[in-house]
């Protein structure tokens, strides 16, 4: 019998799999965690590397560094803080904001079709359920995460 993480993991395997048409981030070659930073800036125009980093829970020196690939791409534009003279406040560019849309539609098009066969209480459910495992991974005590099972199957 599957274990809880392997009925998890080929579920998510699945999801990744369901053709939803042209994949906008696959086709201009944005990593998940390229469209992550978009959205952010997407939704806080003109922060600071530092706030960035502090939202994205990353260090500040990697998103500079990735803010730094996409503004050479011409998807975000840095501009001088004003109370600052070493700092940028990065915003989208109107590509990068183009692409951004794009690539929220392509994931809300996905989102409406799986949840269609689902009824509102179902869906309900399923959000639910899905905010309180993240919420207790998220706020779990560390090192619980261990496989109950080796290789083998042994301990």
């Amino acid at each position: 019998m599957p274990t809880a993480e392997d009925r998890f993991l080929r579920i998510l395997t699945h999801l990744r799999g369901i053709a939803f048409g042209e994949n906008p981030m696959q086709a201009r070659r944005l990593s998940v965690s390229q469209v992550a930073l978009l959205d952010w800036v997407a939704a806080n125009p003109g922060a600071g590397i530092g706030e960035i980093a502090a939202g994205l829970g990353l260090t500040a020196p990697t998103v500079s560094v990735a803010v730094s690939q996409l503004s050479r791409r011409g998807l975000l534009e840095r501009v001088p803080d004003p109370d600052d003279g070493r700092a940028v406040r990065v915003t989208l560019s109107p590509r990068g904001s183009q692409l951004q849309q794009q690539a929220r539609e392509f994931r809300c098009r996905k989102v409406r079709r799986l949840l269609k066969a689902l009824s509102p209480d179902e869906q309900e459910t399923l959000f639910a359920l899905l905010e309180r495992a993240i919420a207790g991974a998220a706020h779990g005590p560390k090192g619980d995460d261990k496989p109950e099972h080796t290789v083998g199957g042994e301990r």
